[in-house]
């Protein structure tokens, strides 16, 4: 029986080292010629950040872009900021690309690309702070990632510093009052405020701090690489495409949100207003009559949606510039501005006049009179006899200037009439509606050039409109009491602790795909812990057997020394240590398939753990044992094979069934070298949604439920064993 178990464990490490390399890392097989493996942070927004599943960012756009260029496959390989220079001067990658600040220091390791990037460092903390100079932040507590510029600098300012490896960790410190405020590049900055606008707010105040620059690294022997890189990116930077793609980004106003510039076929990226009931931000979310539209269109056409912040008077350009984008909250004229369209939404207003309270207009003759921008007001005023009409782009402005007596009255749409007068009680009041209730005809701005986009929102708002979604969103923001504090039709803030955790649930595993990550995870963690099972075990019964029968006849010395300085050396050393070593001095040039070389490291460590629960197992069996098989003809190998080794294992089960759990468990640790396990799973969901308590408590029950299925099976194996004897 002990034969054919030894068998099974031979030809189990046979097929799993075969196999894993070809199923976990198909792409490497061209690596040499045709695909470059590329390292990156991905929480680093607006640079370098997952999009669900998909890398997405400035930096990875640029280097799609430039992959295109000079015709080869690039992979993108998760790690920690820190450990990436590393790689590359290892050569377990290509080249790094998480917004590497060409510094003097760092061009003695590596090469650096040219610029791509200006940045400067800034102050992040909470909202409403009163910030206004260096000296306000001196000696607070300051969080920042190991190893940026930003770290370095913060570090001259106090002696109050939390270092992390990722800036998911940075910001949780922020919102959990750990820290003070953090120091980070601008643009970093940015897309951390638009993942938090009401509660993080940038403060511009590091007068002193330098400009840096970003830039792609290589190893310095990667010559060749490095040129073609190089050449590619200054044609791309003289043509316009990084321009470009950085344009895209900052239209997205940084957001986190944001899909890769070259995976735009499947969002529909939506301008809007902020100051409006047809769109506006209420409980930190996205809401209003045409957010609530598009939304129900983009599910109809198995979209996501993007939402940018834009001025109505920039809607032309950016359309016209980007004909991906649809500009929300739009009344449809007979003037289509040139290179756009219009498609109606259905919805139809009239108009009425707003004054200050206490007044009325019965005649709009001779009165000075505040529209919006681009609105049917504008229109309608036209041979009214006013003796000014004033456009405004923000309907906070125009009543600024009403209730300060520069303006008369304001003509705006009724819907907006009602929003106005909840939001300025007993300051503002409205009149009945001036026009007939289609007077206004709302709808969607788009490019000219859209095409199929423009033939897919119309078709989809079809079906929406028919199936009486539109008319349910419509009355669910009818009302006179209608304020611009009400929640999107789709969201309602969760009250109940159990409405909140599902919607935490949902946000991390469902609606940013973080169950793919975690199914990733749990996948390669099981590699790892069954390759790393049967090396472990494999390697501890031969240890355990070389150092029993030295102990027995005094043989095998050099085998026994050797075993007895592995087993010391391994127990005597931490496991993520061991790791380490093996993945960047002793397997260095071995970096084609990380999980094999976290698979050995983890079987060598367990190894040494199940030689001495083996040899304690063949030394619980009675020495009468081997004496009896010497006797009946047998050899000292046959003999410990055969019948002291299976008794041994029946005895120590319960013990390498332990050590078997502790394997799994330790596997939560090969993150470390670019691997994606349920720990690092767990982290790159924190890393997108800021949210720590969910994806480590799911892994936890996933581990735990692992757990409760190999006690089982050893129990099951246990209870067959003893019913053998």
């Amino acid at each position: 029986m002990m034969k054919k178990t030894l068998a099974v464990f031979m030809v189990a490490v046979f097929l799993l080292t075969i196999a894993v390399p070809l199923a976990s890392n198909t792409e490497d097989t061209d690596a040499a010629g045709n695909t470059i493996i590329i390292e990156s942070s991905p929480d680093f927004a607006p640079y370098d950040y997952y999009y669900g599943t998909e890398f997405a960012g400035i930096d990875m756009d640029i280097l799609r872009a430039i992959s295109n260029d000079i015709g080869k496959k690039i992979e993108f390989r998760p790690n920690d900021f820190g450990s990436i220079l590393t790689s590359v001067t290892q050569h377990k990658c290509d080249m790094g690309a998480s917004g590497f600040t060409i510094t003097e220091e760092r061009k003695e390791s590596v090469l650096f690309t040219d610029d791509y990037a200006l940045i400067r460092q800034v102050v992040v903390a909470k909202a409403g702070l009163d910030i206004k100079t260096i000296d306000d932040i001196r000696g607070k507590t300051i969080a920042a990632q190991n190893g940026t510029s930003g770290a370095d600098y913060a570090e001259g300012v106090t002696s109050n510093l939390r270092l992390h490896s990722g800036y998911a960790q940075v910001v949780l410190d922020i919102l959990n009052g750990v820290a003070f405020c953090e120091v980070v590049d601008d643009a970093v900055g940015m897309a951390q405020v638009s993942a938090y606008p009401d509660q993080l707010a940038i403060y511009d105040v590091l007068t002193d701090a330098e400009d840096e620059h970003y830039g792609f690294i290589f190893a310095k022997d990667n010559v060749a690489l490095y040129n073609e890189f190089n050449e590619s990116l200054k044609r791309l930077k003289a043509d316009g495409t990084v321009g470009k793609i950085v344009q895209y980004y900052v239209d997205n106003n940084y957001s986190p949100n944001t899909p890769s510039y070259f995976n735009q076929v499947k969002t529909l990226f939506v301008l809007t207003p902020e100051d409006s009931p047809y769109t506006y931000k209420a409980q930190g979310r996205n809401a209003g009559i045409d957010v609530d539209i598009l939304s129900a269109v983009a599910k109809e056409m198995d979209y996501r949606i993007s939402f940018i912040p834009s001025k109505r008077v920039d809607f032309v350009d950016k359309i016209t510039f980007t004909p991906s984008y649809i500009g929300a909250d739009v009344t449809i004229s007979s003037d289509v501005p040139e290179g756009t369209m219009f498609v109606p939404s259905g919805v139809t207003d009239s108009l009425t006049v707003v004054t200050r309270s206490g007044t009325s207009v019965d005649d709009l003759a001779g009165k000075n009179v505040a529209v919006l921008s681009f609105s049917a007001a504008s229109e309608y005023m036209v041979g009214k006899g006013a003796s000014e009409v004033r456009e405004y782009v923000l309907a906070t402005d125009a009543v600024t200037d009403l209730l300060n007596e520069t303006r008369d009255c304001i003509v705006v749409d009724t819907t907006m009439a009602k929003s106005l007068s909840a939001r300025y009680p007993g300051m503002l009041s409205m009149s009945e509606p001036v026009t007939a209730d289609d007077y206004v005809k709302r709808g969607y701005m788009l490019s000219a050039d859209a095409g199929d986009l423009a033939d897919a929102v119309s078709a989809a708002l079809t079906k929406v409109k028919d199936s009486g979604e539109v008319k349910n969103i419509l009355d669910y923001y009818a009302g006179d009491s209608f304020d611009m504090t009400q929640s999107s039709y789709y969201y309602s803030e969760p009250n109940g602790f159990f409405e909140k955790l599902y919607d935490k649930f949902m946000k991390d595993f469902i609606d940013n795909d973080g169950y793919k990550h975690i199914l990733t995870g749990l996948g390669n963690t099981v590699k790892i812990t069954l390759i790393a099972l049967c090396i472990g075990t494999v390697i501890g019964i031969l240890a355990a057997a070389i150092m029993s029968i030295h102990a027995e006849t005094g043989k095998l010395l050099i085998p026994h020394m050797i075993c007895r300085f592995y087993v010391t050396i391994i127990r005597g050393t931490p496991v993520l240590v061991q790791l380490l070593i093996i993945y960047y001095v002793i397997l260095v040039d071995f970096a084609s398939n990380a999980i094999l070389i976290a698979a050995i490291a983890f079987g060598l460590n367990s190894g040494a753990y199940v030689s001495e629960i083996v040899r304690s197992g063949i030394n619980s069996v009675p020495k009468g044992q081997m004496e009896a098989a010497r006797s009946l003809g047998l050899s000292t190998r046959q003999s410990m094979t055969s019948v002291v080794i299976p008794q041994a294992i029946r005895n120590i089960l319960p013990a390498l069934g332990n050590e078997g759990i502790s394997l799994l468990k330790e596997t939560s640790v090969a993150g470390y070298i670019a691997i994606v396990d349920l720990t690092k799973a767990a982290d790159i969901i924190r890393m997108n949604t800021y949210d720590a308590l969910l994806p480590l408590l799911v892994i936890a029950v996933i581990y735990l439920a692992m757990v409760l299925v190999l006690q089982f099976l050893i129990k099951k194996l246990e209870r067959r064993l003893n019913s053998a004897y």
